[in-house]
């Protein structure tokens, strides 16, 4: 049955066929559909919390930033945390026994400590030799006749937390463990302008006054 109805528009009458015009969605129909968007909107916030998540752990750590802590232990086996120096410059290294360039550096790293150590000043080099090379760490040491500390990090937990690029790698972190400066790959540390960063540091920290 067709019955006549005014267009608005035109003052016309139309014919509304009462068999073609479609039956009523079902509440509960509408309800499901409802759901199904909503579940959708989730899953897409999730896959997008897990991109951004995953992009994070690739940021690089840049001069400015907190500087991670870490625990490691010594070649005595003695533990080592990072945030045990705050109120110090803390010269911070990664090197391998593998690596040639890291060899290369080490004497002019020596001379630094050898400078520098009566200061407020601290240098740790991490080794980054896994569990299969850790065992060449004290020949190395002693043919090279290094005084500085060395930490071991056979399980790669500092490579994680300063998203290491490779070895060497340097970071010279402030007194209140602030990431100063990074140096990718190997610098001659005898060089005045080398070691710029740290002199600035040091001087800036208080000098204790004796009693007369």
């Amino acid at each position: 049955m067709r019955t006549p109805e005014t267009n608005a528009a035109t003052g016309t009458a139309e014919l509304v066929s009462a068999e073609t015009a479609g039956p009523e969605e079902p509440p509960s129909l509408g309800r499901r559909r409802l759901v199904v968007s909503l579940g959708g909107l989730v899953i897409l916030a999730l896959a997008f919390g897990i991109v951004w998540l995953q992009s994070s752990k690739y940021e690089p750590l840049t001069v400015g930033m907190a500087a991670p802590d870490f625990s490691l232990p010594d070649i005595e086996g003695k533990t080592v945390r990072l945030s045990d120096y705050r109120g110090k410059v803390v010269f911070v290294n990664f090197w391998a026994t593998w690596c040639k360039p890291c060899k290369e550096e080490m004497p002019s790293m020596e001379i630094l400590w050898e400078n520098f150590k009566s200061e407020d000043f601290v240098m740790l080099a991490i080794s980054m030799d896994r569990v299969t090379t850790k065992k060449d760490i004290p020949p190395f040491i002693e043919s090279m006749k290094l005084t500085f500390p060395i930490l071991t990090d056979s399980w790669g937990q500092t490579d994680k937390r300063y998203k290491l690029m490779g070895v060497p790698e340097t970071y010279i972190i402030d007194q209140s463990g602030v990431l100063r400066e990074k140096v990718i790959g190997p610098r001659d540390w005898t060089l005045a302008e080398s070691v710029t960063t740290i002199v600035q540091l040091v001087q800036k920290q208080p000098k204790s006054v004796k009693a007369p």
